[in-house]
């Protein structure tokens, strides 16, 4: 008798342990997955710019390579740069127009609005920003 309340005793610590490690897991999934284009999208309606996070790899990127001199290599990284932007803030367009988290159509309008407005300023930028 006591074996078996032993083994159920284990049973019940494993799975408790299984379950608290499972809503661990669902938390850093739910924080890359929808914190991270949250913080992303805070970031470009608010002040027009990319998030560092995005352009931080660029950045050193194209810094590098002006201390060597390789200007033709700082504007290829400029150009991916650019592309890799525009690509995210696609994205987050298509994130705010599926989205239930907007909190109604008139937020979502004018969110959509300034992402808008700040792809086509990326888009019509000069591809080598202040680098070149």
């Amino acid at each position: 008798m006591t074996y078996i309340l032993f083994l159920l005793l284990v049973f019940f610590a494993a799975l408790s342990l299984i379950m608290l490690g499972s809503l661990w897991y669902m938390r850093v999934l739910l924080e890359k997955m929808v914190g991270g284009k949250l913080r992303d999208l805070e970031t470009l309606t608010t002040t027009g710019t990319v998030p560092e996070t995005w352009s931080a790899k660029y950045n050193e990127r194209m810094i590098h390579y002006q201390k060597l001199g390789d200007l033709e290599q700082v504007n290829r990284i400029s150009r991916m740069a650019q592309k890799r932007y525009l690509n995210r803030i696609g994205k987050l367009i298509s994130f705010v127009n599926k989205s239930t988290l907007v909190e109604n159509e008139e937020s979502r309008k004018a969110t959509l609005r300034i992402l808008q407005r700040v792809e086509r300023e990326w888009r019509d930028a000069d591809p080598y920003g202040s680098f070149s």
